[in-house]
C-alpha cells in the first residue's frame, strides 16, 4: 500500500501584475518552508519595485495582519531581487492560515475599462481609459478585471480575472486604446465585464454635511458604478421632515413598466431634482383584476416607505415617477393540498418570491382534482367563492404558497391530478383606474448633502483590494457640490456621483516570481 509523501517541494513561478496579488496560500493539513523567493525583472530599460507581504487570517474572526518581508526593493534591468534566501516558516492551523503577497511597482500601467470576451474562441478585445502603448507580439500582464459569468450550472457568480495570475501576448492592435489577446476557453461559460467593484470600509467623522446644517457619519455603504448611485447607511437621520405635502387629484399606473403618472388640480411646481413619497394606502384604485378597490402603495410594495426621484415631468400638472414593476407572473403547480373544511389550497409552485398577504388568481379551471363523486373536477369553476377574483396568500414556504379559497361545491378528498402552465397568476399589470387620494398624502422635499473631499473610504477590486482610497476625489463630479437625495428611506439615502468604468489594470510583463516551498504535512 503507497504511504502519502510527507515533505513535498513545489516550485511557483507567476508574472507579477498591477496591484496586490496572492502567490501562495498553506494549504490544508501542511505548514510550509519558503526556501527562496526572487523578482526577475524582465523588462527594457525599466526599474520597477516590488513588495513582499506576509499576510496572517485569524480563522475565527477573519481580521489580518500584514509583516512586511521587503518593501519597495527595486530590480536593475536584466536583474534579479532575492526577496527570501533560507527559512520563511508558514502555517495552516484550526486558528490561522498564511499567505504570500506580492505588489509590484511598475511603468506603463493602465486602467481598462471595457473588456469584450468571446466564447469559445478565447479572444478578449480590451478598452484602456489612455493610449496603452502596445505592438503586436507585446508580452503584457492584467489583474482586477471582474467579470459577471452566466453558468447554467452554478448560476450567476461574479469573478476577478485572472486567477491564477497569467501573462498574455497582444495579438491584434486596433487603435491606440484598444488590442486583442487569447486568454483561452471557459469551457462555454459566456462573461461580461464590470466596472471595479468597491467595498465600504469607513467614514470619516461628520463626512456628510445636509443641508448646510447638520453633520452625519455614515456607517456604511456602496457604489453602483453602472448608476453612480452611492449609498449611505445614516441610521435614523431625520432628514425629510419639513417636506410640503400636496393632494393628487390623478393617477395611471403602468404595472409593465413601474411607471405612475400622477396629476394635481394646479401646477406643481416640481422637478426632476425633487424626490416624492406617498404615505402607505394613499392612492385608492379599482382594478380590472376585480375584487373591489385597493389603495397603494402597500407595506409589501417597493415604493412604501421610500423617497423616490421624480422621472419626467410631463406638464405643469403632471409627472412621473417609477414606483416599481409589477408584470404579470405565472406558475403551474406540481402539487396541491385542497383542505376543503378550511377553506385552505396549498400548492406547489416552485421557488417564487410572492408574500403573504398579497394577491394572487386562479386560472378559471386551471387546477383538476380527482374528487369521489366527479373523478376529473377542474377548479375553480363558477359558484366556487375563489372564482374570477383575487385570492389571498395565507402563508408561503420557499416553493409553497398557501390560498383561502373558501368551500368547494364537491365534498370529500380533492387529490390533485394536473395544471395548466399558468394556472397561478400573479403580479399587478392590469388596467388601474384612479378613485381618490387621502388628503395631503403626497410628500416632496428637495434635501441636499455635500460630502467631504476623501471622507467616503472604499477598497476595490481594480487593485486587488490592496490600498484604501477616499472618495470623492478632486476632479469627481461630487467633489465640492452639494447633491440631491435621489431616493431615501429611514436609516439610508441615496445620491448620484457619477458612473465609473474602470475596472482592471494592464501593464507590460516587467517582472516574474520565483519561489522554492517546502510543503510538510500536519496529517
Amino acid at each position: 500500500m503507497a504511504i502519502a509523501p510527507v515533505n513535498k517541494f513545489i516550485s511557483i513561478m507567476v508574472p507579477v501584475a498591477p496591484g496586490e496579488q496572492k502567490v501562495y496560500e498553506v494549504p490544508t493539513g501542511a505548514s510550509a518552508l519558503v526556501l527562496y523567493a526572487q523578482v526577475a525583472n524582465v523588462g527594457v530599460g525599466t526599474f520597477p519595485t516590488v513588495t513582499l507581504t506576509q499576510r496572517r487570517e485569524s480563522r475565527s474572526t477573519t481580521l489580518t495582519r500584514d509583516i512586511r518581508v521587503i518593501k519597495d526593493i527595486e530590480i536593475p534591468p536584466n536583474d534579479a531581487a532575492i526577496l527570501i534566501d533560507g527559512r520563511m516558516v508558514l502555517e495552516k492551523t484550526p486558528l490561522v492560515v498564511d499567505r504570500l503577497l506580492i505588489q509590484g511597482t511598475q511603468s506603463g500601467v493602465n486602467t481598462i475599462t471595457d473588456v469584450q470576451y468571446c466564447e469559445p474562441l478565447g479572444i478578449v478585445t480590451v478598452t484602456t481609459i489612455d493610449g496603452h502603448g502596445f505592438s503586436s507580439g507585446d508580452q503584457i500582464t492584467m489583474g482586477g478585471i471582474a467579470f459577471t459569468c452566466a453558468n447554467n450550472n452554478s448560476g450567476i457568480t461574479t469573478t476577478i480575472f485572472p486567477d491564477p495570475q497569467a501573462s498574455y501576448i497582444v495579438d491584434v492592435v486596433a487603435d491606440s486604446k484598444i488590442f486583442t489577446t487569447n486568454v483561452g476557453s471557459a469551457n462555454g461559460i459566456t462573461h461580461f465585464y464590470n466596472a471595479a467593484i468597491h467595498s465600504f470600509v469607513r467614514a470619516n467623522n461628520k463626512a456628510v454635511l445636509a443641508n448646510n446644517t447638520t453633520y452625519y457619519t455614515p456607517s456604511g455603504g456602496s457604489y453602483d458604478p453602472k448608476t453612480g448611485v452611492l449609498s449611505l447607511k445614516i441610521v435614523a437621520h431625520g432628514l425629510f421632515s419639513g417636506a410640503t405635502s400636496k393632494t393628487p387629484n390623478g393617477a395611471e399606473y403602468n404595472a409593465a413598466v413601474g411607471i405612475l403618472t400622477v396629476t394635481t388640480s394646479s401646477a406643481h411646481g416640481y422637478s426632476v431634482t425633487d424626490v416624492i413619497k406617498f404615505d402607505d394606502n394613499a392612492l385608492t384604485f379599482s382594478c380590472s383584476m376585480g375584487s373591489g378597490n385597493k389603495t397603494y402603495p402597500r407595506s409589501t410594495d417597493p415604493a412604501s416607505g421610500r423617497w423616490k426621484k421624480i422621472r419626467e415631468i410631463e406638464s405643469t400638472t403632471k409627472f412621473n415617477i417609477d414606483v416599481g414593476k409589477s408584470p404579470i407572473v405565472n406558475f403551474q403547480p406540481t402539487a396541491a393540498d385542497y383542505n376543503t373544511t378550511a377553506g385552505i389550497l396549498t400548492a406547489t409552485i416552485g421557488t417564487h418570491s410572492l408574500l403573504a398577504n398579497t394577491s394572487v388568481k386562479l386560472k378559471n379551471g386551471g387546477i383538476t382534482f380527482i374528487t369521489p363523486n366527479n373523478p376529473s373536477s377542474t377548479f375553480p369553476q363558477s359558484g366556487d367563492p375563489s372564482f374570477n377574483t383575487p385570492i389571498n396568500i395565507t402563508a408561503v414556504s420557499d416553493t409553497t404558497i398557501s390560498l383561502d379559497v373558501g368551500s368547494s361545491q364537491y365534498s370529500g378528498i380533492h387529490t390533485f391530478s394536473s395544471a395548466v402552465a399558468d394556472a397561478v397568476i400573479s403580479g399587478g399589470d392590469y388596467a388601474h383606474t384612479f378613485v381618490s387620494a387621502v388628503p395631503s398624502s403626497m410628500k416632496k422635499a428637495e434635501d441636499y448633502v455635500g460630502i467631504a473631499t476623501g471622507s467616503i473610504i472604499f477598497t476595490c477590486t481594480q487593485d486587488g483590494n490592496a490600498t484604501e482610497h477616499g472618495y470623492p476625489r478632486v476632479g469627481d463630479p461630487a467633489y465640492n457640490t452639494n447633491l440631491n437625495i435621489i431616493e431615501a428611506d429611514v436609516d439610508n439615502i441615496k445620491v448620484d456621483v457619477g458612473i465609473s468604468t474602470a475596472g482592471g489594470l494592464v501593464a507590460p510583463l516587467q517582472m516574474e516570481f520565483l519561489a522554492s516551498v517546502l510543503e510538510n504535512s500536519n496529517a
